[in-house]
């Protein structure tokens, strides 16, 4: 009886230094792991980062709007109750304040071809802004606003009032803010107080003595036309005049025309560190 021979393996017949590719497997398996969990380290990464920064840019745009929310309460106490300054602090975070944006405000007496007659009343107002990148938040003439891209959004408006009875009265009260003696602009990162010092109120009443015009009318030249437009429409004592109103301008009649005031606020706005 004979016995066959063992091969260093263990089995029977085979070479005892036989070739082994597991190692080589798994080196590859060892490699090809490694490179999936460095992909998808790095995807995760990627869009975790973006999706941290997305959110730190919101944060900081919402931080600066709630400010804008104090500073517009701060100037309606300055309308209201005649406070003398109010101060507000906005954290730039990169982004830009400024008094640059102008917006027209004019209240006028016209015939019936629609041809100026009398006395009107134009106000220049420095809207206050704050812009980063695509958005930009301010204080519009009594309006706080919100632009994202080319749309515009009152996210208070002013003011306007009218009423009917014995007397059908109408009163535009328009704040308006212009550059102070500090600086108008400021940028870059840090605290930045906005000062608000009441100046002088104005007020002008509507019909003119002894004249009877046709209408009565306000007119407003501003980059946020379409906002201005948007609340004028849907305000009641008000029809937008779409003959006369495009571009930056939007022009309405005040129906409720028996006696028109137009009260406007003085504010001077400055920035400081």
């Amino acid at each position: 009886m004979s016995h066959g021979r063992r091969d260093g393996t263990g089995g029977s017949g085979g070479w005892p230094f036989a070739p082994d590719d597991r190692a080589v497997s798994d080196v590859v398996g060892y490699v090809l792991v490694f490179a999936l969990v460095t992909a998808t380290i790095a995807s995760v990464f990627a869009v975790g980062m973006t999706g941290l920064e997305d959110r730190r840019n919101a944060e900081r745009v919402e931080n600066v709007e709630r400010a804008f929310d104090v500073f517009d309460d701060n100037l309606r106490d300055v309308q209201r109750y005649g406070d003398p300054s109010r101060a507000t602090e906005i954290r730039l975070s990169g982004g830009e304040l400024s008094l640059s944006s102008t917006t027209n405000v004019t209240v006028e007496q016209v015939d019936s071809s629609g041809a100026r007659i009398g006395n009107h009343t134009t106000r220049t107002v420095h809207a206050v802004t704050y812009t980063r990148g695509e958005t930009t938040i301010g204080y519009d003439a009594g309006a706080r606003f919100r632009t994202d891209g080319d749309s515009t959004l009152f996210r208070s408006t002013p003011r306007f009032v009218s009423t009917a009875g014995e007397t059908n009265r109408t009163v535009l009260p328009v704040v308006r803010t212009r550059p102070g003696d500090g600086p108008s602009a400021a940028d870059g990162e840090g605290t930045v107080q906005i000062t608000a010092t009441a100046s002088d109120v104005k007020r002008f009443e509507f019909p003119e003595e002894g004249l009877d015009p046709h209408a009565i009318r306000i007119r407003i030249e501003s980059p946020r036309a379409d906002a201005w437009e948007r609340y004028l429409d849907e305000t009641e004592g008000f029809t937008v005049d779409s003959t006369e109103t495009s571009g930056d301008v939007v022009v309405a009649d005040i129906d409720r025309d028996e006696a028109v005031y137009v009260r406007v606020i003085v504010v001077d706005v400055s920035y400081r560190r």
